[in-house]
């Protein structure tokens, strides 16, 4: 599996954003080589629309000859989408599903094929608790982010016919203007999705916590890792489904009251 520091080469999507950014950040400090990539004139070092897979084999390609191979690849890119689901627009519906899941497939898949012949290498995606849980007025992005934790969930035991680790990361609320306004292209629907959140879910954790995660699924090849409360709160969602159901019925109705 592929390791975090020197000799490594890394590609993180959505590397503009803040869960991205920090991501590609902590593994620059433990010496890693990383490419991040984003939307054009967002900032980062490759421009790259993640929904287009031609383009993501593109810039794979670019990295391998750059730098001679691609040990990882962390698909951070997303944005949020949320509201009332009747109330959500069809184009918001479409954005939701190829930005948050299309694109993590589009990434993985592109690095998987590089990966295969040699051997080695380490695959992340970015999901979320809203994956594991129910969560109401996010039903766009629960529903790709659920895709997401079974994509990856289900390529992992192919992959390591490979010797290929993947992993997916699942937090909580995370504390970033994401939390707050959805991200570039996200849309809400009137729902404060930062008070919704963290009154179901407990308050936010910080970007660098994420990145933590994402080096502590690739040094340790896990399956899943949702950081600090989540862990817990998808723990008893398992062995508590109805009463866990409740809790975000209720936090569901405050907000929609609140809103």
């Amino acid at each position: 599996m592929g390791p975090v520091g020197p000799g490594s080469v890394m590609l993180v999507t959505g590397a503009a954003g803040g869960i991205g950014r920090a991501v590609a950040a902590r593994m620059r400090a433990d010496g890693a080589t990383v490419v991040g990539s984003d939307l054009p004139g967002a900032g980062a070092e490759v421009e790259l629309d993640v929904r287009d897979i031609a383009a993501v084999r593109s810039a794979i390609a670019g990295i391998v000859t750059e730098h001679g191979t691609l040990t990882a690849a962390v698909a951070c890119a997303g944005i949020g989408v949320g509201g009332p689901a009747e109330e959500v627009a069809d184009d918001a519906w479409s954005r939701s599903i190829d930005v948050n899941l299309v694109g993590a497939l589009n990434t993985v898949r592109a690095a998987y094929e590089v990966m295969i012949p040699l051997g080695r290498g380490s695959l992340v995606a970015i999901a979320s608790l809203a994956g594991l849980l129910p969560t109401p007025l996010l039903v766009p992005y629960a529903t790709a982010k659920a895709g997401v934790v079974a994509f990856m969930t289900s390529l992992r035991p192919e992959a390591a016919r490979h010797g290929i680790g993947v992993s997916v990361v699942c937090p909580g609320p995370v504390d970033t203007d994401f939390l707050r306004n959805g991200g570039a292209h996200g849309s809400l629907a009137g729902v404060d999705t930062h008070r919704y959140l963290t009154d179901a879910a407990g308050p936010a954790i910080s970007a660098a916590a994420v990145a933590d995660a994402v080096v502590k699924a690739i040094r340790r090849d896990r399956a899943l890792v949702a950081p600090k409360r989540a862990r817990l709160l998808h723990l008893l969602a398992r062995v508590a489904p109805g009463p866990t159901e409740r809790v975000v019925a209720r936090a569901m109705a405050k907000e929609l009251a609140r809103s």
